[in-house]
């Protein structure tokens, strides 16, 4: 999956592939440049992926493959609006809070920042960094603010910004 990522997200090139304005490929052009890389799977495994991944990062329609969020590439994906979460959580590292205490949590080179539905998946991506903590947002907060929340997935949603007024916490993850 994280090949998938890198080339549906950043860099279609990676498997040369060409994705259309809203981001899909075709899956056995996916399938040809896994098998370049040197990861040989099947049609039925890629499937599998896509339907096991936790975050929902992927989705598969009518012989075509995409992100569903994450892009640092240029493309359009639309979103539901998430008008119902009250609690939303981003994991990161400990170094970065200054930075985000001053200015907010910005989307870096992504065209989102992400937020998980629920602490366990916000420990999961904190995990991956140094001195890992999981800041807690006020989803009403964004929304009195003017930021939209976009669903990208069962467990993801999606912002713009969020101002450090919205910030309700800082923990660490157990």
């Amino acid at each position: 999956s994280k090949t998938l990522s890198l080339a549906l997200r950043h860099s279609p090139a990676v498997l040369g592939l060409v994705l259309d304005s809203r981001g899909w490929g075709e899956v056995e052009a996916v399938l040809r440049g896994l098998d370049r890389a040197g990861l040989k799977i099947s049609r039925e495994a890629l499937e599998a992926v896509v339907a096991l991944d936790d975050k929902g990062r992927f989705e598969m329609s009518n012989g075509k493959i995409r992100a569903r969020y994450g892009h640092s590439i240029d493309v359009e994906v639309e979103y539901e609006v998430d008008e119902d979460s009250a609690s939303l959580y981003h994991g990161t590292s400990k170094d970065n809070l200054p930075f985000i205490m001053a200015v907010g949590i910005l989307p870096m080179k992504r065209k989102f920042v992400h937020l998980a539905t629920d602490v366990d998946t916000a420990c999961l991506n904190a995990a991956r960094r140094p001195s890992p903590i999981v800041i807690e947002v006020d989803a009403e907060c964004l929304r009195r603010s003017g930021v939209v929340i976009y669903i990208g997935s069962r467990k993801i949603r999606l912002a713009k910004y969020v101002p450090q007024s919205c910030i309700k916490r800082v923990f660490q993850c157990l």
